[in-house]
């Protein structure tokens, strides 16, 4: 059984409806608490106070359930996981001394999709993890629960307004030993993008200097040996990388080959094509665009031309591993990716796993 806790600035009975249905009614208590501008620790210690079950969910208002039985889902995980107090669907392993989650992307789990003026999108942080739970420092607020009896530290009611308050509640409790973790299990559709202001940015600094001596902190990454890890693999021409990917395909990774285009290649080509692996050239890597002086770039200040043949970082990239034959390329690659690990090991596919397992380290 199962409680539900949301604010809202009017009341919207769809929506718990909708909850109820969800997360299957009639194990299911649902706590809507108006809010006109408290602020979100108030009332969340609240209904974690007023809740009648061991575990309490806290969502935002403007959240769809693509899941159903979340509440027995939810049941099951923390059965399974008795060491575990906090859970949510986006989470990290590593907080940097500012208090932004999200500054390594290779620490980060969980999958969250996004509605946003009609469109829908997936923000994937990591592979879908089953029913497994990984271990992470804090998650996200857009949904997480806990389990009361395994907490330590409530909300913090000094943090003010509506942002923050999620990290702060999690490393508090983290710091006390309570474990936090991330799940995949429930399909979870914010409708808004999510977006910083200015609020979040005092509360982040506030947050930064409480625990100044507490950050930077990172919980090692785990490994079970079935990861697909994601892959671009890059190299002066695609011949001269189709045995590594032959290699990288015995264990099904998702591999992306990134080389110069060359016209006595089509065989090759061919070849990726047949082993689903997708090319990008090396003029244009993922993630970048080449100017052209055509096209613009969106800025407050205006539009922007691109300059000619000026590579511009257009969108993020989610690779786990940057693997490269060719030292020039790995140098150059760094330069561009400079979040994402580097290897050039060439031995057999167990020893490149331990390189990538090392790597992501």
């Amino acid at each position: 059984m199962v409680s539900v806790v949301y604010c809202t600035r009017e009341s919207k009975p769809e929506h718990s409806e909708h909850l109820m249905k969800m997360f299957g009614y009639p194990k299911v208590e649902i706590l809507e608490y108006v809010n006109k501008g408290e602020g979100l620790t108030k009332y969340y210690q609240k209904g974690l106070d007023e809740s009648k079950y061991d575990i309490v969910v806290f969502l935002h208002d403007d959240i769809l359930l693509e899941t159903k039985q979340v509440a027995k889902k939810l049941t099951k995980l923390y059965e399974k996981n008795p060491e575990y107090g906090i859970l949510g669907v986006a989470g990290t392993k590593y907080l940097s001394e500012t208090g932004r989650w999200w500054e390594k992307r290779d620490r980060m789990y969980g999958r969250v999709y996004h509605t946003h003026e009609g469109k829908k999108m997936l923000s994937s942080y990591s592979d879908d993890l089953g029913n497994r739970l990984e271990e992470a420092i804090t998650v996200d607020g857009v949904f997480f629960s806990v389990h009361k009896k395994r907490l330590k530290k409530g909300f913090n009611k000094d943090v003010k307004g509506f942002h923050f308050y999620d990290i702060d509640f999690c490393f508090s409790n983290y710091l006390e030993g309570v474990k936090v973790g991330v799940h995949t299990n429930i399909k979870v559709n914010h409708m808004s993008i999510g977006e910083t202001n200015q609020e979040w940015e005092d509360n982040r600094e506030i947050f930064a200097e409480k625990y100044k001596e507490n950050l930077p902190v990172k919980i090692d990454r785990t490994f079970t040996g079935k990861e697909i890890f994601k892959v671009l693999v890059s190299g002066k021409s695609i011949e001269e990388l189709l045995p590594l990917v032959d290699k990288l395909k015995q264990n099904n990774f998702n591999i992306t080959v990134c080389a110069p285009v060359n016209d006595t290649e089509e065989r090759f080509y061919r070849r990726l094509a047949m082993k689903n692996v997708k090319f990008v050239p090396i003029s244009q890597p993922p993630g970048y665009k080449l100017g052209d002086g055509k096209w613009v770039l969106k800025s407050p200040n205006g539009d922007i031309p691109s300059q000619t043949n000026k590579l511009y970082r257009v969108s993020e990239v989610n690779f786990d591993v940057v693997h490269t034959v060719d030292y020039d390329f790995n140098k150059n690659l760094n330069m561009l990716y400079p979040d994402i690990p580097c290897v050039t090991t060439n031995g057999d596919i167990e020893e490149i796993i331990t390189e990538y397992q090392k790597a992501l380290l």
